[in-house]
């Protein structure tokens, strides 16, 4: 679920999965592209109006085929999309490549599964940019520049327990991330999903706090970036589609929360 003005009307719409629900309590439409596990709002690409959301769909005959897909957030209309054949358990966007205009997009359409590294990730105007994917878990502003981190973790999927998370940052030329944070004593949540406590811009400086759990459950601990940063602007907690994005990011599987505007190399 996701909360955003997407018609511009001044007041908030509801965006539950396939049906976007209109301050009024009707349905302002129903996509019938099914349901998925990762839900995306906020202007991903700067280049068209308003906003779009992305998502994977984990029903293939709900969706005719489409694994993952952006979709014009005021009326539901496919942008792009991705193909699969089966549940794509994880999609994620953020502006991780300065290459290209606006935000990426990625999910694991391959084969589904939640820590797959192949898949497709592609611009925010639909271009392939590569097969090679990152992690598709979360997201997180961390460093000094204007691109958006990924949040994951290193996982023991025989006996399903955490090993331990990390914030890395991916490189486009080598199509592969880099750990620059991977803190020990804590552990994500949710199982394979990977999920913080919690992030947020908690500090207001723009970038974001991830809280996660002590291994041994006996507390949290928030850690904050020792990056500098040259560019400034409003805390987030400002904007008030973020602000209720921290609210709801964990009533069901936990997702980044999203601002109302674009932020990214090319803002």
């Amino acid at each position: 679920m996701s909360v955003a003005d997407v018609d511009t009307d001044g007041r908030d719409e509801i965006v539950f999965g396939a049906m976007t629900i209109d301050d009024d309590g009707t349905p302002l439409y129903n996509s019938g592209l099914g349901h998925g596990d990762a839900l995306h709002v906020s202007d991903f690409d700067p280049n068209r109006p308003g906003q779009e959301i992305f998502g994977p769909f984990e029903c293939m005959s709900c969706s005719g085929g489409i694994g993952a897909a952006l979709r014009d957030a005021d009326t539901g209309a496919i942008i792009w999309s991705m193909p699969s054949d089966a549940d794509v358990g994880r999609g994620v966007c953020g502006d991780i490549d300065p290459g290209f205009p606006g935000a990426e997009c990625w999910a694991t359409t391959e084969n589904g599964e939640w820590n797959a590294r192949t898949g497709e990730l592609r611009a925010a105007d639909g271009t392939l940019i590569t097969t090679a994917i990152p992690p598709a878990n979360h997201m997180v502003w961390w460093d000094g520049d204007l691109g958006r981190e990924i949040v994951n973790h290193v996982f023991d999927k025989d006996n399903y327990e955490p090993i331990r998370p990390y914030i890395a940052e991916w490189d486009p030329a080598a199509e592969d991330f880099n750990e620059i944070l991977s803190p020990s004593g804590v552990h994500s949540n949710n199982g394979t999903k990977g999920n913080p406590v919690l992030t947020a811009d908690l500090f207001g400086d723009w970038r974001e706090e991830v809280i996660w759990r002590k291994a041994d459950d006996s507390g949290v601990r928030i850690y904050t970036t020792t990056h500098q940063t040259e560019h400034r602007f409003p805390t987030l907690m400002q904007d008030r589609q973020y602000r209720l994005a921290v609210a709801w990011q964990n009533e069901s599987y936990n997702q980044p929360p999203w601002p109302s505007f674009h932020i990214g190399y090319d803002m």
